[in-house]
C-alpha cells in the first residue's frame, strides 16, 4: 500500500444504522482487514498484515455510529475511471442530452474494484 494517510474519507451510513466506506482502490486483495480507532478523529485501517493506512478527520456523527457496529463495507473505487465517468455525465448535461440512466448506472458499477465487509475494534 502506498498511501500512509487519507483525509476525510466518504462513509455513507443507511436508514438501518449500516455503514459503507468509500476508498481508492489499492494493490492486491484485502487479508483479514479491519477498522481500529486511533482517536476521536482518526481510524487505522489494517487492510492486510503488511499494509494499512490512517482515516483522518472523521466527523463525530461517524465516529459515534461507528462504535455501534461490529461490521462495515468497505468499497474500492478506481479513481480515474470515476472521474472519466463524471467528466462524461456533466458534459452530457451541458449539452442537454438525455442521458442513458441503464449505461450510466453500468459505468459507475465498472468503477467499483471490490467491495467486501471487515470488522470494527474500538478500544
Amino acid at each position: 500500500m502506498d498511501i500512509n494517510e487519507l483525509s476525510s474519507p466518504r462513509f455513507v451510513i443507511n436508514e438501518a444504522g449500516m455503514i459503507s466506506v468509500f476508498l481508492p482502490a489499492f494493490q492486491g486483495e484485502p487479508s483479514n482487514p479491519v477498522l481500529l480507532n486511533k482517536d476521536d478523529k482518526t481510524l487505522c485501517f489494517r487492510r492486510s498484515a503488511d499494509g494499512e493506512i490512517l482515516l483522518t478527520d472523521i466527523d463525530e456523527v461517524t465516529m459515534q455510529a461507528l462504535k455501534k457496529v461490529k461490521k462495515i463495507l468497505v468499497i474500492e473505487t478506481n479513481v480515474l475511471k470515476s472521474i472519466d465517468i463524471l467528466d462524461k455525465a456533466l458534459s452530457s448535461y451541458i449539452k442537454s442530452e438525455e442521458p442513458d440512466y441503464e449505461t450510466t448506472q453500468q459505468n459507475i458499477m465498472d468503477t467499483i474494484e471490490r467491495a467486501y465487509e471487515t470488522n470494527v475494534l474500538f478500544e
